[in-house]
């Protein structure tokens, strides 16, 4: 089952190549109140769609790319007469397709623009309206992009952490003062009005437009089986700052932030993320587990804590996709000064530094040399599985 189980990622590897890819997002807004809350309140909002007839809803559509494609994204502005761009938020873009106003250009009402980028490294970035920009992320004029690496695997990035299942979350807060319609039909001819947005005073607080019982569905909880490898991107688009507190079994490693690999992977139950920042963060438990991730939102000028959300984490007492390896290999000796051998032949081997380096790939073997390695503990993944090594 095993082998099975490689080889079709193996034939997978085979299609994914760079290429030329085109993507059509609309930006529009709301006749009348459409988003509901959790306590069942509408809300006006602006924002983007990946097809003219569809609704929008928050965050909007999720676009996903991979390392090396050619991209034109096409923006067609379906609003009542406001100007929007598409800012590519920590991708590394020329100024003329950044989507900074009278840096690059706006797009008008029932216009149609494109911006033209090479997807970069894998990673997890942000695209936003940044015209009247206070206010349009507010309306709901944001999205999650997404690069991931061409190996055909899931795999972080080339060479890097492999993982079973993925899940991304998009922090934000709405004011309902911000929705009112007479503010946002105000401010979308920011050329001949002026507007005086209120204190910014928010009342609900959410991930990916949800909060309190909502975060039970719509694919938020975290939902695996115990021994599996899960990736969380998580974004920060509000105004608040988050914390993250996750349950100590869940093993947390933070592993990138901004799009980049962190110098040192970092074991924490903690995380704090400040608005405009993503982060990458691999959630591995052995044991059954039925609990909640909390995020604290707190006012960055009081630094209080505001509102509290729990996402559900749900971890069942079984490896699905195939058996843990780790209960069965044995590794001797460990620590070792020259030589780490295995009770079994492994199909793939990585070893890693403790910022998170690839140092050594082998195939099809029951031991490694780590003669020439430094004293130390390393990480090393054995089919999928981690553990670590100590050298001497």
């Amino acid at each position: 089952m095993k082998q099975l189980f490689y080889i079709l990622f193996f034939a997978v590897s085979l299609n994914t190549t760079a290429q030329d890819e085109t993507t059509f997002i609309f930006a529009k807004m709301d006749i009348e109140p459409q988003h509901i809350l959790w306590d069942d309140t509408p809300t006006m909002l602006m924002g983007f769609t990946a097809m003219m007839s569809a609704s929008i809803d928050i965050p909007g559509p999720t676009l996903t790319y991979f390392e090396g494609d050619s991209v034109e994204l096409k923006l067609r502005n379906m609003s009542q007469g406001a100007s929007h761009t598409i800012h590519l938020h920590g991708l590394d873009v020329d100024q003329q397709n950044d989507g900074v106003p009278h840096l690059s250009f706006e797009v008008g009402h029932n216009e149609t623009e494109s911006y033209y980028f090479r997807a970069p490294h894998p990673g997890t970035y942000l695209y936003h309206c940044h015209v009247t920009s206070a206010l349009h992320v507010q309306a709901g004029m944001y999205g999650l992009l997404i690069v991931k690496p061409n190996t055909g695997i899931n795999e972080t990035w080339e060479g890097g952490f492999n993982y079973n299942s993925e899940y991304a979350w998009m922090t934000s807060e709405i004011d309902l003062a911000w929705h009112e319609d007479s503010l946002i039909n105000q401010a979308h001819d920011t050329t001949t009005m002026q507007f005086h947005l209120p204190d910014y005073e928010p009342n609900y607080f959410l991930v990916n437009g949800r909060s309190e019982h909502q975060l039970a569905e719509n694919g938020i909880p975290v939902i695996a089986s115990a021994n599996e490898v899960v990736l969380l991107r998580l974004a920060n688009i509000g105004y608040y700052g988050n914390t993250y507190h996750f349950p100590m079994h869940l093993n947390a490693r933070i592993i990138s932030s901004d799009g980049r690999p962190l110098p040192t992977m970092e074991f924490s139950d903690s995380l704090t993320i400040m608005p405009g920042e993503r982060y990458q963060v691999l959630l591995q438990s052995t044991y059954e587990l039925e609990d909640a991730i909390e995020i604290d939102y707190f006012n960055l000028n009081t630094q209080s804590i505001a509102n509290t959300q729990e996402v559900p984490v749900f971890i069942s007492g079984y490896f699905s996709q195939y058996e843990n390896t780790l209960e069965k290999i044995k590794l001797y000796p460990n620590p070792s000064t020259d030589r780490v051998g295995f009770s079994k032949m492994i199909q793939s081997i990585k070893l890693f530094d403790n910022k998170g380096r690839l140092l050594l790939t082998k195939h099809d073997s029951d031991f490694i040399n780590i003669s020439n390695l430094a004293k130390g503990v390393y990480y090393l993944n054995l089919d999928s599985e981690s553990t670590t090594i100590i050298k001497n």
